[in-house]
């Protein structure tokens, strides 16, 4: 028997697990180099491996500064930056398109020092993320005012309603609005200012341009039953607890009325 033993094969990595590796050091953070980056003359391993994380990192800053360009501006370009990076590392992206990396800022942001007491700057991320995904959601053939002034009318307290992928409803606090545009336009926003009650406003997007606008309780009471599935008759009835009964099917019918010349509805059912 041959006493001589073979010292042990080192394991040589394929192509695609080094990628692998590579990718989840990476996505991960890692503090140090993988081992299978080496030493180089002009550059030591850890610094070699630096250039790659900063990269990564500068791209989501990036990605969230698209999506959030107000909040960059009202923050200021070394705040922000800070942001995106402590937001980067408690919240990596989960998805393969960058587009939704942004999606949990506001939440970091009510859970997070110092934001966490500035809830103006929590909700001008979650108005400035609307905005965003009304400008991305998909198209709709809206219905038309005919289409509404054809149905018979035994069948309008049956009468129920599809909504624009595109259409948002957010609950305000502040003139978060107003503000949003002047930083927009980089100019001094107005001082901020508290509503007496929290506000819907509806966003959306129609001919590629994003619009906004602040709803009174009862009309946003309406489309929000609308978007439960309710019938036309089920939000008369819930309408009658701000609105006289003799009056309520002609303000139901204004609202639909409106929401029809925005561009909001996209279907017509009575079912």
């Amino acid at each position: 028997m041959n006493s001589m033993q073979k010292s042990p094969q080192p394991h040589v990595c394929s192509l695609i697990e080094l990628q692998r590796a590579f990718q989840s050091a990476l996505l991960e953070n890692q503090s140090g180099p993988p081992p299978f980056i080496i030493n180089a003359p002009k550059a030591s391993a850890a610094e070699r491996f630096g250039v790659y994380t900063e990269a990564y990192r500068l791209r989501l800053i990036e990605a969230l500064a698209a999506d959030y360009p107000a909040l960059k501006e009202w923050l200021g370009e070394e705040t922000f930056d800070q942001l995106g990076r402590t937001y980067a590392d408690a919240c990596p992206s989960a998805h393969f398109s960058i587009r939704w990396f942004g999606s949990r800022l506001s939440r970091f942001l009510a859970e997070s020092a110092p934001y966490d007491s500035q809830p103006h700057v929590q909700e001008l991320a979650a108005f400035e993320w609307a905005l965003s995904e009304a400008f991305d959601a998909a198209e709709g053939p809206t219905a038309t005012q005919e289409q509404l002034a054809a149905l018979e009318p035994d069948l309008w307290p049956m009468l129920t309603l599809q909504f624009h992928p595109s259409l948002r409803c957010i609950d305000l606090s502040y003139n978060t609005p107003s503000r949003w545009q002047a930083l927009n336009r980089k100019e001094p926003p107005p001082d901020l200012e508290t509503c007496s009650e929290r506000q819907t406003w509806a966003v959306w997007r129609r001919d590629l341009k994003i619009f906004f606008r602040s709803m009174p309780k009862t009309e946003a009471w309406a489309l929000n039953a609308f978007r439960e599935g309710r019938c036309f008759a089920d939000v008369c009835e819930g309408l009658c607890e701000w609105v006289d009964e003799v009056q309520v099917a002609v303000t139901a019918a204004g609202y639909l009325q409106s929401w029809l010349r925005e561009g909001w509805i996209v279907g017509i059912g009575a079912d």
